[in-house]
């Protein structure tokens, strides 16, 4: 049998420290975590954070209710139409284009709960994802993203034009344009040609569709791919001077070659 002794040196009134109870961390709603975000100097830590948290609630069970969605929305449009300069800048366009792949991802779930138009997110991707796509020299990436915005502007754009919807084929064509000026940035490049001329001839069969100053620009990029492709190449330039030099070579008898030059053709003496 065990004896159990109890010890006597031990003083009763003496109590023994007991570990510290720790406090439970204060759950942040949805408000209080999007204004701690916002507080971040670093835009692209931010905005994974943001999209980390998009993530979850969007896949949570049970779903978030309609007021959590429209603030989750709310923030993503504050964040595309606060500093769009930054959209396109190549520090920020990363980050901006995979939190428009996040948002996109759970469009079904956003929308559902939310009072929010799905044209709203289609010109966030063509804003975000697509146009920063046309800074790639992946000529799969760079021809994908072409043909995907064909599509917007024969697909939703036409849509909207035939319905008259004037405010959605403004809002579609504030994101537009800037896609076709960085296309066109891209008509020298050999590989590019033939996508960006693609969209733009889309663009030209419409242009009585677009606005005064946006139609101006359209017309100025149809006349400039059509210049450059009846602009003889340097080649060919190269050759046809050498075909005028040739015309003034006679032949002074079988042994002896001459140069005939004439007043019209020499360009010393063809000052008037």
């Amino acid at each position: 049998m065990r004896h159990v002794a109890f010890r006597d040196d031990v003083d009763a009134t003496v109590e023994e420290p007991v570990d510290e109870v720790k406090q439970p961390l204060k759950v942040l709603d949805i408000r209080q975590t999007i204004e701690k975000l916002k507080g971040y100097m670093k835009f692209g830590k931010a905005s994974a954070l943001f999209s980390a948290l998009l993530e979850e609630q969007c896949t949570s069970t049970p779903r978030p209710d309609e007021h959590t969605m429209s603030l989750l929305m709310e923030c993503v449009q504050t964040i595309m139409n606060s500093k769009p300069e930054r959209i396109h800048h190549a520090s920020f366009r990363a980050a901006y284009a995979a939190l428009v792949r996040v948002v996109d991802k759970h469009r079904t779930s956003l929308l559902r709960t939310s009072d929010f138009d799905s044209d709203v997110i289609e010109n966030w991707v063509l804003d975000a994802v697509l146009h920063n796509d046309l800074f790639t020299d992946d000529t799969y990436v760079f021809a994908k993203a072409a043909n995907l915005i064909a599509a917007h502007i024969t697909g939703r754009r036409d849509e909207a034009v035939s319905m008259e919807n004037l405010a959605d084929v403004a809002a579609l064509d504030r994101v537009l344009l800037p896609c076709l000026r960085s296309l066109m940035a891209r008509h020298g490049t050999a590989w590019a040609k033939t996508s960006v001329e693609m969209v733009l001839a889309l663009c030209t069969y419409r242009r009585l569709t677009f606005h005064d100053g946006d139609r101006k620009e359209v017309d100025e990029w149809t006349s400039t791919i059509h210049q450059r492709k009846v602009a003889p190449s340097s080649r060919g330039k190269h050759a046809a001077a050498a075909a005028e030099m040739r015309k003034n070579i006679v032949a002074y008898n079988d042994t002896q070659t001459g140069i005939k030059v004439g007043k019209s053709n020499h360009p010393l003496f063809n000052k008037d």
